[in-house]
């Protein structure tokens, strides 16, 4: 009698604080994990959600990227490493990596947590940062917000399209899953900001995409346009047109007072689109540029630039616009899909870029990327079966269990606080420096060379374990609260 009082105390506590949820379809989950990561599914959630309530700051409750950061920075000034009083990066809360723990937090049902978050930032949003507004793309997580809004971090009053724009949506995500409604105008003014950014525009007047946006100079970010920031505004475009179209509730009359609705919506979309297509589409290639900026067409390859525009343009329109999808894959699978060791074990992931992208010896996995192209398998295995290519689609399918597997092998052997994951497979020393590209994005350090946890790869490990795409409205497989399915 008294184990079974127990073990019902135990499930009531699971249960009330949210655990043991499962956003998306089980068996469609179950499909594309091993055995062991379906049955440990539920702790897995509940060791991500500890993760970041363990990151989260009690001065002002932002969601901290890092954990355990060196002391030491490179000074490009001096050409030097400096020592620093404290973590370079540990008081750091990178807008993007927030919204990761954002979507973390609502699959693991912990909604409340999710909603702290987006009332700090909708605040900051609106909060003047001079000339402009928006949310910069990083913050202090050791200063209380004082009546001109939270300090900027490392970044310094870099405001950019991308960032925000994953900000909405995780609101989006929030709202069709919760069936609540409170943020729209928020999304909707979201959006509106992004189409008063300056946009490119053609020789013949015709617009294209929004720039990177604002802030901290050189370069001038009004002229940078960015691939991964665009596709990152486009899923926003769409899931609110959805929304718009599709929700069970009296939605419309939100976008009617904001003065915005589907004509401002499939403009933006048909600008995205008309920039990707006739400037950023790499022909010869099948897959898209990095951007552009005042030298032109940025050719170098990245990993995003694939992973994330499946899952948000979705395979179906790339086809629609004369791209093939399963072209854009093969190409990740022989550019971006590395081996690495991590002491005598050996781990299959994918790196930012290639080696011409690089441009050095090395290559890594990336573990945040390795698991959002997890996402772009799961979507592409999907599409496959759907265009009765099963085969295709098996194959997709095994080779999503095949990277998990790897990654909960990480996971597994580092045995980092809440079973959190690196940055990356490499664990550079003190004054070490690895890059992600050519000569930016330094890998984090970690304190006398130790292995520091990133909040983005924790939570793109959930995110694919959950079989979930942050990037798109998945009916099919998804419980929202919010649509008439």
């Amino acid at each position: 009698m008294k184990k079974i009082f127990l073990l019902t105390i135990s499930l009531i506590f699971i249960f009330s604080t949210g655990y043991c949820i499962d956003i998306v379809d089980k068996s469609y989950r179950e499909q594309f994990a091993t055995e062991s990561l379906n049955e440990d599914f539920y702790r897995h959630q509940m060791r991500t959600a500890s993760f970041y309530d363990r990151q989260t700051s009690s001065v002002n409750g932002l969601v901290e990227s890092f954990r355990g950061t060196s002391h030491y920075f490179y000074d490009l000034f001096t050409s030097s490493f400096i020592i620093g009083s404290k973590g370079v990066l540990d008081a750091q809360a990178f807008v993007y990596d927030s919204s990761i723990a954002s979507i973390s937090y609502i699959l693991s049902g912990q909604y409340k947590k999710a909603e702290k978050l987006f009332m700090l930032f909708k605040k900051e949003f609106y909060a003047s940062k001079g000339d402009y507004y928006g949310l910069c793309n990083s913050y202090r997580t050791d200063m209380q917000r004082t009546r001109w809004g939270l300090k900027p971090g490392i970044d310094g009053n870099r405001v950019h399209l991308g960032p925000n724009m994953w900000i909405a949506i995780a609101i989006l995500q929030y709202t069709a899953i919760t069936g609540k409604t409170d943020y729209i105008p928020f999304l909707i003014s979201m959006a509106k900001w992004a189409r008063e950014i300056r946009h490119y525009e053609f020789s013949n007047s015709e617009k294209g995409a929004p720039s990177m946006g604002y802030g901290w100079q050189p370069p001038d970010w009004s002229t940078v346009y960015s691939t991964e920031n665009v596709i990152d505004y486009y899923a926003v475009l769409r899931m609110l047109k959805y929304i718009y179209k599709n929700s069970n509730k009296n939605v419309v009359s939100y976008f009617e007072r904001a003065n915005y609705g589907l004509k401002d919506i499939n403009e933006e979309m048909t600008n995205i689109e008309r920039w990707l297509t006739k400037l950023i589409l790499d022909k010869n290639k099948g897959t898209f540029n990095m951007g552009y900026n005042s030298h032109g067409v940025d050719r170098t390859d990245a990993l995003d630039t694939i992973s994330w525009t499946i899952p948000a343009v979705t395979p179906k329109r790339l086809e629609e616009l004369g791209i093939d999808p399963f072209d854009m894959m093969q190409f990740a699978e022989d550019n971006y899909l590395v081996t690495d060791k991590i002491g005598d074990m050996e781990i299959k992931g994918y790196d930012f870029t290639n080696q011409q992208g690089r441009r050095k010896n090395y290559r890594m996995v990336w573990f945040e990327g390795t698991g959002f192209h997890v996402t772009a398998l799961q979507t592409m295995a999907q599409y496959a079966l759907k265009q009765g290519r099963r085969e295709l689609a098996k194959r997709y399918k095994k080779q999503a269990i095949e990277i998990l597997s790897n990654i909960e092998k990480v996971s597994n052997k580092l045995n980092l606080i809440d079973k959190s994951l690196p940055y990356t497979s490499k664990k550079p020393s003190d004054k070490q420096i690895y890059t992600t590209f050519a000569n930016e994005w330094e890998i984090p350090r970690g304190k006398n060379g130790s292995w520091v946890s990133s909040s983005s790869s924790t939570g793109w490990y959930l995110i694919a374990t959950s079989a979930f795409n942050p990037l798109d409205f998945d009916v099919k497989n998804v419980h929202y609260k919010l649509f008439n399915n």
